[in-house]
C-alpha cells in the first residue's frame, strides 16, 4: 500500500495545506515538523520523520520549500516511490543568495528578519511562524549552505513551481510552472497544486516510475 506524506515549509505547520486538502480526491498525510532535538543536519531531521511516521519505500513524500528539501533527504534514505516538490529546491544554489549568505549567521539573525526574507507575509503563515520553535528555524537556516543537495534518482522527482518565486528560483525545465504564483503556491494556488498531485498519482498508477524527464506534459 502506498501512503502519501507532505511536509510544510519552514516555520509553517500542516494547516498551511487546509485549502489543498479540500481540493484532493484521495488521502494525504499532511505532517507537522517534529519537536526539535538538536539535530545537526537535514538528514538527521529526515531520519526522525521516517521513524515517527513509518515511511517506507512504497510511499510518496513531498513538501513545500524546506519541506521539499527534507522530503528529498527522506527519499535518499528509504528510496520512496516518488518525491513531489511544491516551490522547493533540489540543490542549495537554487535558493535566494541572500538567504544562503545569512545561513552561517542564523544563530544571531533575528527571526523577524528570516521571516521577511522567506516571504512569509501571508496572514496564515505569519501566525504559524509566530507559533513555531525559533531554535528549529535558526538551525534549518544554518544548514542551508551545508546541504549537499539531492543525490538520488532524479527521474522520480516531480516539481511544480511559481514563476514569480523570489526565494527559490523557478526551474527553466522539467517542472510545471504556475505563471502568477510566488513562493507560497500551495496556499495561493491550492487547486493547481492538487491537480498536479493527482496527475502524479495517476502517472504512478499507470507507469510506476517517472518524474523529471518523464512525460507529464510539463
Amino acid at each position: 500500500m502506498t501512503n502519501w506524506f507532505v511536509l510544510p515549509g519552514m516555520g509553517a505547520s500542516s494547516s498551511m495545506y487546509n485549502s489543498l486538502k479540500q481540493e484532493l480526491n484521495f488521502d494525504v498525510h499532511f505532517l507537522n515538523w517534529p519537536k526539535y532535538k538538536n539535530e545537526v543536519s537535514y538528514k538527521d531531521i529526515a531520519g526522525r520523520i521516517i521513524t515517527e511516521n513509518n515511511i517506507c519505500d512504497a510511499d510518496v513524500i513531498g513538501g513545500s520549500s524546506l519541506g521539499g528539501m527534507i522530503a528529498l533527504e527522506i527519499s535518499t534514505i528509504v528510496n520512496t516511490k516518488a518525491v513531489i516538490l511544491m516551490g522547493s529546491a533540489i540543490r542549495w544554489n537554487e535558493i535566494n543568495k541572500l538567504l544562503s549568505m545569512l545561513s552561517p549567521l542564523s544563530p544571531v539573525t533575528p527571526i523577524s528578519l528570516i521571516q521577511a526574507l522567506s516571504g512569509k507575509n501571508e496572514h496564515i503563515v505569519s501566525q504559524m511562524f509566530a507559533d513555531s520553535d525559533p531554535d528549529f528555524i535558526r538551525a534549518m537556516c544554518k544548514y542551508i549552505s551545508s546541504w549537499p543537495g539531492y543525490r538520488g534518482a532524479i527521474d522520480k522527482v516531480y516539481r511544480i513551481h511559481g514563476q514569480k518565486d523570489h526565494i527559490i528560483t523557478c526551474p527553466k525545465s522539467d517542472c510545471e510552472v504556475v505563471k502568477d504564483a510566488g513562493h507560497l503556491l500551495a496556499i495561493t494556488h491550492a487547486r493547481e497544486c492538487a491537480t498536479f498531485i493527482e496527475k502524479v498519482g495517476s502517472h504512478l498508477t499507470h507507469f510506476c516510475t517517472g518524474g523529471i524527464g518523464s512525460d507529464l506534459n510539463y
